[in-house]
């Protein structure tokens, strides 16, 4: 009887395995100081994987002076998503980059290299959609001085 409830134990602790990685995170902003609406608690503990990592970037977006709080708190709870952690919290506050990858790097250290490289990355599509913008607004001011057409331009007719 002892063995089948230890058994039982085990399985219902390794099934809610995932939940309990949730509420460690909930708890581990809350443990930094990070201010959450009801809303925003209840999305991080109802998180998993990629969702979870939405909902850090979505505090970064809300909270960017927080940034480097919020990711540091995260990826202590969640060392094996550091790198998809902290690129969502770059692209969600790029101005924030340096602060977040550092963070992030001390709360994972054995992460360094991926963290680091997940920075380097999302920083860098970030540029590119910012030049891509800018060079598409560049585009689209230059050439609405240039005439469109002199006028004309088809076929004579032959009334």
């Amino acid at each position: 009887m002892h063995k089948t409830l230890t058994g039982l134990s085990l399985a219902i602790m390794l099934a809610s395995g995932s939940a309990y990685a949730d509420q460690a995170t909930l708890a581990s902003l809350q443990s930094a100081g990070i201010t959450l609406t009801a809303e925003q608690a209840q999305v991080v503990a109802a998180a998993e994987g990629d969702a979870l990592v939405d909902a850090i970037a979505g505090l970064v977006t809300a909270n960017p002076e927080a940034a480097a709080a919020i990711v540091a708190a995260a990826v202590s709870a969640n060392p094996d998503s550091a790198a998809a952690i902290t690129s969502a919290a770059v692209r969600a506050a790029p101005a924030q980059t340096a602060a977040i990858t550092s963070a992030a790097v001390n709360a994972a250290p054995a992460q360094a290299a991926a963290i680091q490289s997940a920075a380097t990355t999302a920083t860098a599509a970030s540029t590119n959609t910012t030049t891509a913008t800018s060079a598409g607004s560049g585009n689209s001011v230059t050439t609405s001085g240039v005439p469109s057409s002199s006028g004309g331009g088809g076929s004579a007719s032959t009334n």
